[in-house]
């Protein structure tokens, strides 16, 4: 097929718009560039609450209440900066009386089921106050914790003068600084409610005040999103959002919530997610092992609470106060059980991981009954214990049975064979967006192609050393990560020839009226002006085109970016200046994702993928699946594979094992040799070299350069990706 057909045309040339639309956001009202990625807007009135909703919440996801004040409401015609600010409305305040309202963390909620937040991670805050009563008030900022108690709070005093104009407020968190008054032991790192306390200093005032662009700034070096290395600008925001999820997990249980704006629910899929993570952030210096430890041990009691209440799995949300079944439906889900899992393997094959400990997580672990979910055409979904088991199973090209496939390889008390479930995801087409050859593995149904499903395995584990599976239809067999990597090359193309350079990506989410779906380019489900800005990590980590553009510019974006990392989703109609209908609130499960993309990307062939895949057990079970070399799949790599690598050596894109592309990549060339070598073991040595087509201009020496970047391939690190890149741009020429 033709080497040049769409490879790449347009979208390079791309990236310098796409720099000049992150300098032209400052053109729209409401939007700012930030040139510090250590501040960001716990509130402005910019945000709304579900997409396309009027209701308005703080970028933590918590509510505002009026308190004892008239109301308080987003106002869309005043403002400090951008389209709106937060108004309070006082009504009358007495002489010497007082008025208050405020804000939250996350949803209220009774002590035991509060999510709170670290403000201690902050070294100090801003604000811009308009008084329009006609008269002088003090305004206190009040602080609690988790216990919302006057016995234990800081606060601190400022005068707003009356008038038109805006004053900006400031001080240091530093509880020790000059001004606070600290009652008690106010702890910030679980900080729950803030108050504004309004009084007259003489006489009764009536009216509104406004406050705007409430921001924070991290106790971190400055940092420009736009110019700043890129791995430094992943480190802050995988740091950042990490953080958001690790510090509001419930201090009991140690459960994840399902939302930012949720204190009701916690879920499987987050804990798992947080679970998996934990090994990084211990490594990167973001948790001390004890803490890491006591998390792991508690998510260990709270899944044995629930397992004696459910039937097979735990349940796929859960009582994040008591790990008790949460009530309603009370799912039990194969593939959220699978999440934790995975995370629970994953912790228990650390070297710092205790002997206690690992027992512990293995008698869990072997509570989950994954044999009772397979089913011949593959895993089947959940469990309900009104109804019982779906009729559905993970039967689609989505790596969702891939990954529970991978959960019930690992369980020795309910264990089924990897390979007895791996190719039942039969529903499976090539597709593509702009080039043939990038067509790709997708869902047979549209409404199942949602980026996250291809990058899902691939945050679990690494099998970007490995050839493809065996996949029976040899023209439908894949790898993963390449599989993943022309899907999102293909999104990028998309996203040029629709001017829409750089808005990665629509993904799986809720889009306002529609409900949740999985929104992809494939289908957008009628909501074309749809991204979800916490998905850019996925194609960032695949190595989309424009996506460290477009990334920078979010990160930039104090619409796009908040405390709690990269926004949920948003709309940007295309040919506009900026976004709109942001929503404040956080759906965890999609910063769990954005996070593990981001730190996968910054570990490169360190990443938890990788040491996953190096794990005994799990090499072991996945030779069982991929199978070197082996292009006829048979089941062995022998001659008659040479042969087919032989005749297809040359085709440049659009190949598949059939034709000769032993690794997934869409070409045959000298890494599929090298796979090819690798399966038919040592007697099939470089002196195959004879074997090469006539004329070939493959050198011995070049196929050493492929044993680095292509034969034995691991995920690399940025810097090594850019120089496997350069190595197949030269190739290529």
């Amino acid at each position: 097929m033709s080497p040049d057909y769409g490879k790449g045309v347009g979208v390079r040339a791309a990236l310098a718009t796409l720099f000049l639309t992150a300098c032209s956001l400052a053109a729209w009202p409401s939007l700012v560039v930030a040139s510090d990625l250590s501040v960001v807007k716990l509130f402005d009135g910019e945000r709304t609450g579900a997409l396309g909703s009027s209701q308005f919440l703080n970028n933590w996801g918590g509510s505002f209440s009026p308190g004892s004040l008239s109301s308080i409401q987003r106002d869309a015609i005043v403002s400090h900066t951008g389209a709106a600010s937060v108004r309070a409305n006082l009504g009358t305040i007495a002489a010497g009386g007082s008025g208050f309202f405020q804000t939250f963390s996350s949803e209220p909620s009774p002590q035991s089921y509060r999510q709170t937040r670290d403000l201690s991670r902050y070294e100090s805050f801003e604000t811009y106050v308009r008084n329009d009563t006609g008269a002088p008030l003090n305004l206190k900022y009040e602080l609690k914790d988790y216990r919302d108690n006057l016995s234990h709070q800081a606060y601190r005093t400022f005068v707003v003068p009356a008038g038109s104009g805006w004053t900006k407020l400031s001080a240091l968190l530093d509880l020790q600084s000059p001004g606070w008054t600290v009652v008690g032991s106010p702890d910030l790192s679980r900080t729950y409610a803030t108050s504004f306390v309004v009084s007259p200093q003489a006489g009764s005032v009536s009216g509104s005040i406004y406050l705007d662009d409430f921001s924070l700034r991290e106790a971190k070096p400055t940092l420009d999103p736009l110019t700043a290395p890129i791995a430094s600008v992943v480190e802050r925001l995988a740091e950042r959002q990490f953080s958001g999820l690790w510090t509001a997990r419930n201090r009991t249980t140690g459960l994840i919530y399902n939302s930012s704006d949720d204190a009701n629910l916690a879920a499987m899929n987050t804990t798992g997610g947080v679970l998996w993570m934990l090994p990084a952030a211990v490594r990167r210096g973001w948790v001390n092992q004890a803490d890491a430890d006591l998390f792991v041990g508690q998510v260990v009691t709270s899944l044995n609470a629930n397992l004696d209440q459910s039937r097979y799995l735990p349940t796929r949300f859960i009582n994040p106060s008591s790990a008790l079944l949460p009530g309603g439906a009370n799912e039990e889900s194969s593939i959220d059980a699978s999440f934790i899992a995975l995370g629970l393997h994953n912790y228990r094959l650390q070297d710092t991981t205790t002997v206690p400990l690992a027992a512990s997580i293995n008698a869990v672990v072997n509570r989950f009954e994954f044999d009772a979910f397979a089913a011949p055409a593959g895993f089947r979904l959940a469990y309900f214990p009104g109804s019982g088991f779906t009729a559905g199973t993970y039967d689609g090209y989505t790596n969702e049975g891939k990954v529970v496939s991978l959960a019930a390889e690992l369980s020795t008390d309910h264990h089924v064979p990897l390979e007895s479930r791996w190719n039942r995801d039969v529903n499976r087409v090539r597709a593509f967006l702009v080039n043939p050859d990038d067509a790709h593995l997708v869902h047979s149904l549209s409404q199942f192609r949602a980026p996250f499903e291809q990058a899902l395995l691939n945050l679990f584990v690494d099998t970007s050393d490995r050839g493809v599976d065996n996949y029976p239809n040899r023209n439908l067999a894949t790898n993963p990560w390449q599989n993943y990597v022309r899907y999102e090359r293909e999104t990028a193309a998309k996203l040029v020839a629709l001017g829409r350079t750089g808005l990665f990506q629509a993904d799986a989410g809720f889009g306002g009226t529609g409900g949740y779906e999985q929104y992809s380019l494939y289908n957008n489900f009628g909501q074309g002006d749809l991204f979800m800005p916490w998905s850019v990590a996925l194609a960032l980590l695949a190595g989309a085109d424009g996506s460290e553009a477009a990334l920078r510019m979010m990160a930039a974006n104090d619409l796009l970016s908040g405390p709690l990392g990269l926004a949920d989703s948003a709309r940007w109609a295309t040919g506009a200046a900026g976004p709109t209908n942001i929503p404040a609130l956080q759906d965890n499960w999609n910063v769990v994702l954005s996070t593990m993309a981001l730190l996968e990307y910054l570990e490169g062939d360190a990443s938890s993928s990788r040491r996953f895949a190096d794990a005994a057990t799990v090499d072991a079970a996945l030779d069982a699946v991929f199978i070197d070399g082996d292009l006829n799949g048979n089941g062995v790599a022998d001659g008659v594979d040479l042969a087919i690598w032989r005749s297809g050596f040359g085709d440049v894109a659009g190949a598949t094992p059939a034709g000769g592309d032993a690794n997934g990549d869409g070409g045959v060339d000298g890494a599929d040799f090298l796979h090819w070598q690798r399966g038919a073991g040592s007697t099939a040595g470089l002196s195959s070299a004879g074997a090469l087509p006539e004329g070939s201009s493959l050198s011995l020496l070049s196929i050493g350069t492929l044993i680095f970047c292509g034969g034995r391939q691991f995920r690399q690190s940025p810097a090594s990706r850019r120089h496997c890149a350069a190595n197949r741009a030269r190739k290529s020429r």
